[in-house]
């Protein structure tokens, strides 16, 4: 069988935390691996000789060469590998992932993109690929846009995958698993998915165009089995479950939680998706079977203090809501990570105010809480993109300059609704946040790291408390150390 190459570029500042596993081309390798293909995956991350490892693959004639990539600083290691691919074979330039689903006519004007897969690429790769590998037309392949003579194809949309339970389990052999790994943990800490999607709305989310608010899942039963093999093959000691929508179904928690026990699988686990409203909604014996199955923290998107705020964002939820639920967690021994977003348009200097004292008191009442606040920005697809450019943001023009948007500090390249100064002074709380709050328990694996953090903890706290942000050197500073490495 021929080969197929697959590139996971650097993402930029959470590379600095540890790189996660590459889920979504370990996905789309499954099938084609599964049927006898040669896959090669290269994840800049974690490679020193990305390069070279990509030169020699390329001699071997892939069919194909798929990238995965997000809106961001992830655009121009992508394009970095793109240039390398072009200059050493005549191999399709295959884009994947969420930058490029959502505006793909864009992308696909850049000559390093020959065909974009859209959303959900299980079907649509494994199919791309046969089509190629027989040399047939690319017009029965649903789910892709594509060049051809000069012009942009555009293919029928391909449906979601309703039965996640048929899918082959990730190759994992195709990546050295041990070089991944999280910052803050002891023991080994590696990443599962157990669900696709979120059904809510939230109106600077991803979700709303990507997954269409769809939400499908591994069934419970088939959740432990896979996660079994995982913990056992590969010796994980935490498994984080980096699912947009965790609890979504909270009778399949309860289904996946006990088959952690039942199966004696000495695992920590942690996760992203628990919201105000599902955590209302579970009572004391599912919290302790949380504890019981190892959970060390869960991630809750609170995003403001402001009632309008969260009204604006469709949050669904609100201020009361947190603080109860806050409460009710409170004597359970797991962390809590509340995520906050300030800078979003129209908001005032009072509704950022009362999001930072709802963060002192969410930390006030629950010794285990902890509450990181980021700076809003404005993704494209999501429906609090369009306010942004009725506010004054005006997006890139080009896939390159999608590269100096996202986790950069884009607002200083692009024309947006913030002076130079209110910038500078939402990333200091941005940055400050990260560092106020010593209740967190993540214990740092770095002597060095943990000796910083103590240092600066005290000048981060009066910062952030006292919302003093007039001359943010500091977060100015470490911005400039380390923007060759964002």
């Amino acid at each position: 069988m021929k080969g197929i190459i697959l590139i996971q570029p650097k993402t930029g500042t959470f590379d600095m935390l540890g790189a996660r596993l590459p889920l979504g081309l370990l996905s789309i390798a499954a099938m084609p691996y599964q049927r006898g293909y040669q896959v090669t995956i290269i994840d800049q991350r974690v490679e020193a000789n990305w390069q070279q490892r990509l030169e020699t693959a390329l001699r071997n004639n892939p069919l194909c060469v798929g990238i995965t990539c997000m809106t961001g600083k992830q655009i121009h290691h992508a394009l970095e590998a793109a240039t390398i691919v072009r200059k050493h074979s005549n191999a399709p330039l295959v884009w994947g992932g969420v930058h490029t689903t959502i505006i793909p006519d864009q992308s696909l004007e850049n000559p390093y993109v020959d065909i974009i897969v859209l959303r959900e690429g299980d079907l649509t790769f494994m199919e791309l690929v046969e089509a190629l590998d027989k040399k047939e037309p690319l017009t029965s392949v649903p789910g892709i846009y594509y060049k051809h003579d000069g012009k942009i194809i555009k293919n029928q949309e391909r449906g979601f995958i309703k039965n996640l339970d048929e899918l082959p389990e990730l190759p994992y052999e195709l990546v050295n698993v041990d070089a991944y790994a999280s910052l803050h943990i002891e023991g080994k800490s590696l990443d599962f998915v157990s669900s696709r999607g979120c059904p809510f709305k939230c109106s600077f989310c991803y979700n709303n165009y990507f997954n269409k608010r769809t939400w499908r899942a591994f069934s419970g039963k088939e959740t432990v089995k896979r996660l079994k093999h995982f913990v056992e093959k590969f010796k994980v000691k935490t498994v984080y479950f980096q699912d947009d929508n965790f609890f979504t179904d909270l009778n399949r928690i309860k289904e996946i939680l006990q088959g952690i026990i039942d199966e004696k699988l000495d695992i920590n686990w942690g996760t992203l998706g628990l919201r105000v409203d599902t955590a209302i909604r579970i009572d004391d014996e599912l919290f302790e079977l949380m504890v019981k199955s190892g959970c060390i923290n869960v991630d809750i998107g609170a995003e403001s203090g402001s009632r309008r705020i969260l009204e604006m964002v469709d949050k669904q939820i609100t201020v009361e809501d947190l603080l109860a639920v806050n409460k009710k967690i409170a004597k359970y021994p797991f962390i809590v990570k509340y995520t906050f977003i300030v800078g979003f348009p129209t908001e005032t200097k009072q509704e950022m105010f009362s999001t930072i004292q709802t963060c002192l008191q969410l930390v006030r009442e629950n010794k285990n809480a902890y509450t990181p606040v980021f700076v809003y920005t404005p993704y494209p697809g999501t429906p609090m993109y369009d306010f942004a450019l009725q506010n004054g943001f005006i997006p890139p023009k080009s896939l390159e300059e999608w590269g100096y948007f996202g986790t950069t500090d884009w607002y200083f390249n692009f024309k947006s609704w913030l002076n130079t100064k209110q910038a500078n002074q939402l990333k200091s709380i941005e940055f400050t946040s990260l560092f106020s709050n010593k209740n967190i328990k993540y214990k740092i694996n770095k002597p060095l790291t943990n000796l910083l953090f103590n240092l600066y903890h005290p000048i981060a706290k009066f910062r952030f408390k006292n919302h003093f942000h007039a001359a943010p050197l500091d977060s100015m500073l470490f911005r400039k150390f380390f923007s060759n490495k964002l």
